[in-house]
């Protein structure tokens, strides 16, 4: 009684995974999906489990006393590969690589791809909205200074100065 009791609880667990592995399906894409795929597997085996408990008075009249254990070993088998199944499908989806949500797209520009490796800090959406794209800006090249600048000046090479020499 206490096995049906527990396994009924299990049933109903497996179904919250499954309810809220669909509801983050469009959040984490591939990997909600394998961890839905685990949860319904997990449900059928425990489904199966407690199918083979009502029925084993009518599984020993059917086979007999002597062919139980083979039988019975066979279906332990194939719980213990359901179970296998299901949980390898929860680990793979806890691996998996996760699915970025898609932001909203607003009109204008779209920041290029970064690479794999160093990301660039993410600014605030104030900073962003005061900033315009880069080619927006207008680009002139560097224009040497009308008068001399504060600071040190070299005596010997008046006027703009090369950085590189």
């Amino acid at each position: 009684m206490i096995y049906i009791i527990l396994a009924l609880l299990m049933i109903a667990l497996l179904i919250v995974g499954v309810v809220l592995t669909v509801k983050a399906k469009a959040e984490h894409g591939r990997a909600a999906s394998l961890g839905m795929f685990g949860c319904f597997v997990l449900l059928f085996g425990e489904v199966y489990n407690v199918v083979r408990i009502f029925s084993l008075n009518s599984l020993v009249s059917m086979v007999g006393l002597d062919s139980i254990n083979i039988v019975l070993a066979a279906i332990d088998t194939i719980s213990t590969l359901i179970t296998a199944v299901g949980v390898g499908l929860l680990i793979w989806a806890v691996v998996a690589r996760r699915t970025p949500a898609q932001p909203q797209q607003t009109p204008g520009w779209q920041q290029p791809q970064q690479p794999h490796g160093w990301q660039q800090p993410q600014q605030s959406e104030w900073q962003r909205q005061s900033q315009s794209p880069p080619e927006w800006q207008p680009q002139s090249p560097p224009q040497p200074p009308s008068a001399p600048q504060p600071g040190w000046q070299d005596p010997e090479r008046p006027g703009w100065q090369n950085p590189q020499g």
